[in-house]
């Protein structure tokens, strides 16, 4: 019998060998724009770091301890969110394509923009951070070699290289994700050959049938939460304030939920539970961490006392669930955009815009970081209030980096390459 996978209102069939089936259009538009809501949502975040009193790359004086609140929260969802999607990409990429060429075009989209990314566009980032000390007058040229004093080092997994601690300059800024990303893929791709085959579409159908029952769905962030309480993020210092391996889950679990048409009806269906959900879960999360946090030298993220270890499993399990939730909205309005009657409109003009930014979301995220700690690194020191701050830095990045992108990334064949872009 055949089965048909729905995510957003796009459709598949689980019993048919994946790479014989086209991709349809909804898929990408329903994907895409979450996608690209996340990526230029970065923008905001990043500029908020300017203004928390954790430290960062620039740092505007006062700092607000509100921002806490919103950046925490942000974060329990976001990053996990970008993985989950990229996840659903590979298993739609699988179906016009064999193992083989995936892997040369995941080679050719992502370690290459990673090389060049290291070269050229994260080193500002860590001149510029050294030179908020008024004592520091060294040259970016001067400072340039000592960045890339390195060492391999196989115990800090999934990034393998970092700084000589001679020097410690040298890290990989917000590209840790392509990093992460592109080692978790190739690390996985035993587990989505066997979720490909027959046994393993078998298994795919079994936990489908199960997936109307809400505790099912939730209990997917499970392992997560379970990997957060055992494997704290404290060796991983800024790569979305998650640990290691939780990625990887996530990754996995945005491979399985477009196999199967049950996955996409048990998110569109709890929803509004997950919703619910998410809210209790990160209340309780911050509940735990306010009270952890009263205690002399307490590091809630890093400390294995049972207060601390129960956070982080419900921080995990609490990243899981509002991602069901953001997942089950989109795919309720990817059900109304399909459903809706044609209105009046230019089709070129949307699905020309659409193509445009869908193609901008990586070179954007490779460049947004820089060009936020440029802007921020003037205009912290403007004498005017931290509100106003933070609008000229949001605004100001987000238009120069489409610029940049625009008139310098997207026009040329070479930097088309350098940024994972596919050929003109």
């Amino acid at each position: 019998m055949t089965k048909q996978a729905e995510t957003g209102g796009v459709q598949s069939d689980v019993n048919v060998p994946a790479q014989k089936k086209p991709i349809p259009p909804k898929r990408r538009r329903v994907l895409d724009l979450m996608r690209m809501l996340v990526v230029f949502g970065l923008f905001f975040f990043h500029s908020a770091r300017i203004f928390d009193p954790t430290a960062w790359y620039v740092k505007n004086d006062p700092t607000s301890e509100l921002l806490v609140i919103a950046l925490g929260f942000a974060a329990t969802w976001a990053m996990p969110l970008l993985f989950v999607i990229a996840g659903m990409g590979i298993w739609f990429s699988l179906r016009s394509r064999t193992l083989g060429v995936f892997a040369i075009e995941r080679l050719r989209r992502l370690l290459v923009p990673l090389l060049f990314g290291i070269a050229v566009i994260v080193p500002p980032q860590i001149w510029l951070r050294l030179r908020g000390d008024p004592a520091y007058h060294e040259s970016y040229w001067t400072f340039l070699p000592r960045f890339f004093n390195i060492r391999l080092d196989h115990t800090d997994f999934p990034l393998f290289i970092g700084s000589d601690p001679a020097v410690g300059l040298f890290e990989p800024a917000h590209l840790w994700f392509l990093i992460v990303l592109l080692v978790f893929t190739f690390l996985l791709a035993p587990v989505i050959w066997f979720l490909r085959e027959p046994i393993g579409l078998q298994v795919i159908n079994r936990l489908a049938a199960q997936s109307n029952k809400f505790w099912v769905i939730v209990s997917a962030g499970l392992p997560i939460g379970l990997l957060e309480a055992a494997y704290p993020f404290n060796a991983l210092d800024g790569l979305g304030g998650w640990g290691r391996y939780s990625f990887a889950i996530f990754l996995l679990l945005g491979y399985v939920l477009p196999a199967d048409q049950r996955f996409g009806q048990a998110l569109f269906q709890h929803r509004k539970a997950a919703l619910f959900g998410g809210v209790i879960t990160f209340v309780v999360f911050g509940a735990l961490f306010a009270i952890g946090s009263e205690r002399p030298g307490a590091n809630m993220m890093q400390d294995n006392d049972l207060i601390s270890l129960a956070m982080r499993l419900i921080r995990g399990v609490s990243g899981w669930i509002w991602i069901v939730a953001i997942l089950g909205f989109a795919s309720a309005w990817g059900r109304r955009d399909h459903a809706a009657p044609s209105a009046p409109r230019d089709p070129g003009r949307i699905e020309r815009l659409a193509a445009y930014l869908s193609e901008a979301v990586l070179p954007i995220y490779i460049l947004h970081q820089t060009i936020i700690v440029a802007v921020g690194f003037c205009v912290v020191q403007l004498s005017v209030v931290a509100v106003l701050k933070y609008l000229i830095i949001c605004l100001t990045s987000v238009v120069v980096t489409l610029v940049i992108y625009d008139v310098a990334v997207r026009r040329n064949r070479l930097s088309r390459f350098l940024f994972g872009m596919k050929p003109l």
